[in-house]
């Protein structure tokens, strides 16, 4: 066994979690995810999903409008201590069922052996699908708000008016994420080289965002560096600096 403990219960808690947090945002209706061992050769990932997967329904008026689904693959970090996420992907789908092909997805890959960027964005629904469900929004916030008034002005919704998030101000994509997006996908003329070029841009990009993220949380940094092996201490007399969770939970 690893010196993590057990993957399976870990990923019991981390369900557990994520049940919790769906239930506080949907209602307590929302089928609870479920971790189970997928057995095969060497120490085997573990599943969390909705069993049986039949998705989120959520709804506008209490009547369903868009389904989600849920599912991650754990395994072990590389110092075999604590939960890593495999893989991961969240589908949103039309309508109260989870059928067909989802609107757009949410994808994430640890270990990529592809083209395609690790944490990624893929919108499978067309236009009309998309604008088709926007017109049934809500109006409990204030773009829902917006996006009301302005279909009874007879205005069609465009797919222009939805954000995706993509990590925040900390962990959002970099120019050379683009970049490398453009190149691999659509195949534009580059330059020989061109690959380590953004490599080491966004290198570059990565380590100021870890920087900025430790000053806003230096007491996981501590935390961390000492389980390294660092002997990390404040001068005598000195306060250490706050966490700033504001930063932590901006969009």
């Amino acid at each position: 066994m690893s010196s993590g403990g057990d993957l399976e219960a870990k990923a019991r808690a981390f369900a557990t979690d994520l049940t919790a947090t769906l239930r506080n945002a949907f209602g307590p209706n929302v089928r609870p995810l479920h971790a189970r061992a997928l057995r095969s050769d060497g120490e085997p990932p573990v599943s969390v999903r909705q069993t049986p997967d039949t998705g989120i329904p959520l709804t506008v008026g209490g009547v369903p409008v868009l389904t989600l689904t849920i599912t991650y693959l754990c395994t072990w970090d590389t110092e075999a201590r604590f939960l890593a996420i495999n893989a991961s992907t969240l589908k949103v789908y039309a309508g109260a069922r989870a059928s067909g092909e989802p609107l757009f997805r949410y994808e994430y890959v640890r270990d990529v052996h592809s083209d395609q960027a690790g944490a990624h964005l893929q919108v499978h629904g067309h236009r009309d699908a998309l604008t088709y469900v926007m017109t049934r929004c809500g109006s409990v916030t204030q773009s829902g708000k917006n996006l009301r008034e302005q279909i009874a002005e007879g205005k069609a919704p465009t797919m222009a008016q939805l954000h995706f998030p993509l990590g925040g101000s900390r962990f959002r994509p970099c120019l050379e994420d683009v970049l490398d997006m453009l190149v691999r996908q659509f195949g534009i003329d580059a330059r020989e080289g061109w690959r380590e070029a953004l490599a080491l841009g966004r290198d570059r990009w990565r380590r100021k965002q870890t920087a900025a993220a430790v000053r806003d949380a230096p007491s996981e940094a501590v935390a961390v560096l000492r389980r390294l092996g660092y002997d990390v201490r404040l001068p005598p007399g000195a306060t250490p600096p706050p966490d700033r969770p504001e930063r932590l939970r901006e969009l």
